[in-house]
């Protein structure tokens, strides 16, 4: 038996040869910009949100408006600062998958893990941007049925950073969608080679 040359076998009983061909060079650095994106730009909305705050006067009394008084807003942090970490681990792993050619998308379960994660965050973001939008959007307009006034008339720079703040949540949320469209192309691509 000497001079046969015994494969290397990794993690999960594939040996080194096996690695190179599952390992898609291609969808580790999608992951890795995506990821990078999504934590940029929730890391940003979480900014926005939290220095929204703004104190004014109105027919001579002080009025002060900030995101703690909206629920819509605190479930619009949570999501962001959730999605911020997940991006910021998953930003470390992607690039540690590039380094070593192999991670996360180079096998079937941790693809599907990836994608279920991705698509539930995702979902979860865009829920809590769009509960947000609701409310920067009765803030902004009223609603005439009701008579509810706007208050950005009043409090015009605290709607201007909400409205930053939904936007770059909603720029996130693409970013995210994105990752997980990769995390699919990497299903594919693996179930292509079984058969």
């Amino acid at each position: 038996m000497d001079g046969i040359p015994v494969p290397h076998k990794g993690p999960f009983g594939y040996d080194h040869h096996e690695y190179e061909h599952r390992h898609r060079p291609v969808h580790a650095c999608s992951i890795f910009v995506f990821r990078t994106l999504t934590a940029v730009a929730t890391a940003a909305s979480i900014i926005l949100l939290l220095k929204s705050g703004e104190t004014t006067s109105y027919h001579g009394q002080k009025v002060s408006q900030g995101w703690r008084s909206f629920d819509s807003f605190k479930w619009f942090l949570v999501a962001n600062a959730v999605v911020f970490v997940y991006s910021v681990l998953g930003a470390i792993v992607s690039f540690f998958a590039i380094c070593v050619r192999r991670g996360p998308l180079s096998f079937s379960l941790t693809a599907w893990l990836t994608f279920l994660v991705d698509f539930l965050l995702a979902s979860a973001l865009i829920s809590a941007a769009s509960a947000a939008l609701a409310v920067w959007w009765v803030g902004r307009n009223g609603i005439y049925a009701p008579r509810w006034t706007g208050i950005c008339d009043e409090v015009n720079a605290f709607c201007k950073r909400i409205e930053a703040a939904i936007i770059t949540s909603f720029i996130g949320w693409l970013f995210l969608a994105l990752s997980a469209f990769v995390a699919v192309s990497s299903l594919h691509h693996l179930e292509r080679r079984r058969w």
